[in-house]
């Protein structure tokens, strides 16, 4: 029983190995771009299959007293849909529609995620300082609408301005101007 019960740990952790190479800032990122995504798209944007898996396989080791929870690669939802007007950190009628998908996958996999981080980003126009409060501002009117909306608990907000343009080939872009949803396991 011991024996099977060993070797069982090390497939696990074998499989565990794998995404151990993913540094932190190493994202599996999906974007989508669709105004009214159904609540299933976003579920499966936000927790991909495979990092569901590898938690789940995380767990059963640390049934056994192994733990691997560290390793588990972190997954985000990134979307211009939530959408602000330039300068606003107050969201569109369209962009309260996608959350109301997003607040609803993060109310059905309520036991999968620990805590949400949502990112507001900015276009590259204006100072520094100003895209970092409006940036940490829009991060905010999402984290405010789904606590609301839902009573989701447990959002942290970052206001991360310009630092990671979606389109650096058009820096004052709409596309810039998103939030980005990451999920701690």
């Amino acid at each position: 029983m011991f024996k099977s019960l060993v070797v069982a740990a090390l497939s696990i952790f074998s499989l565990c190995g794998v995404a151990f190479a993913a540094d932190d800032d190493t994202r599996q990122t999906a974007s989508i771009n669709t105004p009214n995504p159904k609540v299933d798209e976003v579920e499966g944007a936000l927790f991909p299959k495979e990092i569901v898996a590898l938690k789940d396989e995380c767990a059963q080791m640390e049934k056994i007293g192994l733990r691997c929870q560290g390793v588990i690669p972190k997954s985000s939802l990134d979307t211009i849909q939530v959408t602000f007007a330039r300068g606003s950190a107050i969201l569109t009628d369209e962009g309260k529609g996608f959350l109301r998908s997003v607040g609803a996958a993060l109310q059905r996999k309520s036991g999968v995620w620990k805590s949400l981080l949502i990112e507001g980003h900015t276009d590259a126009t204006g100072s520094e300082a100003t895209n970092r409060r409006l940036s940490k501002s829009r991060a905010d009117s999402v984290k405010t609408f789904l606590q609301a909306e839902f009573g989701l608990g447990n959002i942290e907000t970052a206001g991360r301005s310009s630092d990671k343009l979606r389109d650096a080939d058009n820096p004052s872009g709409a596309l810039n101007r998103r939030v980005e949803f990451v999920p701690n396991w």
